[in-house]
């Protein structure tokens, strides 16, 4: 019987020939010489490109790493967390890791709802679910493979791009400036560490009405808690009042001005790191025109913490 297979047009050759070869090494797929029949685009994603995948009739979430992403991830210790949290219920179920290059299969949450900005700003309900995601993994007990520091790894994004001599944007000195008061307010106030996503953007966040998962764990380390939330606030454009309701379903009470005021510290520090992580893409070889404007937009909402007080009002509450 003839096997057809359904593409979407806007998928690349390169990117169907990537996906075959990673399907090949998926065990239980090489041993019963298992059928492709469909192919689609996932949304979301910089650096990596997804499909939703059938093999059988089942479907599956594909993952083909971007190229030279391993030379920054640490793949292995994706694999790890990653696992620890389809252990507990908050990740898709996986089927095959590549720990080399990071190409990842698995199961796809059929039935399910993407979440996007409009989702999180208009529904309170989503808030408050990914309010207890987050405590969930926080508080599990379990300690994934490596930290994710996010002042140390904005200072390494600097240094590359300083010994590259690339420029990065005017008034990134005022930048530094204030990653460096934090990095003093953190070490006299040292934060305690848990499991961290680290880029909990919308679209990483599924709902099929059953479960609500959080998937892409390929920057989660041990981190202070806050910088999922705030990395949260951020991609989903909550306003101070959606901050506060946040916290307050996390914690499950009435919060302190100073909780209130690592949330926003831990916002700046969020998008100063992918300020620098986005001029380091076109450093080493990326599209200027994709994330050029990306960059500029995270280190404009930073400076607005900056210009409008929050950020030092919020270093007040840790002097």
């Amino acid at each position: 019987m003839e096997n057809k297979i359904v593409v979407d047009s806007s998928v690349s050759l390169e990117h169907i020939g990537s996906i075959f070869e990673i399907l090949s090494k998926v065990p239980e797929f090489a041993e019963k010489n298992a059928q492709v029949t469909g192919i689609e685009v996932l949304p979301g994603g910089l650096t990596n490109y997804n499909f939703k995948v059938t093999v059988d009739g089942v479907t599956y979430a594909v993952r083909v790493a971007g190229p030279g992403t391993n030379e920054y991830l640490d793949r292995p210790a994706e694999k790890y967390n990653a696992q620890i949290m389809s252990d507990i219920g908050i990740n898709a179920p996986i089927i095959y890791y590549d720990e080399v290059y990071g190409h990842q299969v698995c199961k796809y949450i059929d039935d399910c709802k993407t979440l996007h900005i409009p989702d999180f700003k208009e529904n309170a309900e989503y808030l408050s679910k990914a309010a207890k995601v987050f405590r969930k993994y926080h508080t599990c007990g379990r300690s994934f493979k490596a930290d994710f520091n996010p002042l140390k790894e904005t200072y390494v994004y600097i240094n590359y791009l300083k010994e590259k001599n690339f420029a990065v944007y005017e008034g990134a000195d005022k930048m530094l400036e204030k990653v460096e008061e934090i990095k003093a307010a953190f070490d006299k106030y040292p934060q305690e560490l848990a499991p961290c996503h680290n880029d909990p953007l919308c679209e990483n966040w599924l709902d099929d009405n059953k479960g609500f998962y959080l998937i892409d764990w390929e920057y989660a380390g041990n981190n202070q808690p806050m910088f999922d939330l705030g990395a949260l606030a951020i991609e989903a454009e909550l306003s101070p009042d959606q901050e506060r309701f946040l916290l307050k379903e996390y914690f499950g009470r009435d919060i302190t001005e100073k909780e209130y005021g690592l949330l926003i510290i831990n916002r700046f520090l969020c998008d100063a790191l992918w300020t620098y992580w986005a001029v380091l893409q076109i450093a080493t070889g990326k599209s200027h025109d994709d994330y050029w404007p990306y960059g500029l937009n995270r280190f404009n909402r930073a400076m607005e913490l900056v210009h409008n007080g929050a950020l030092g009002k919020a270093l007040a509450e840790f002097k």
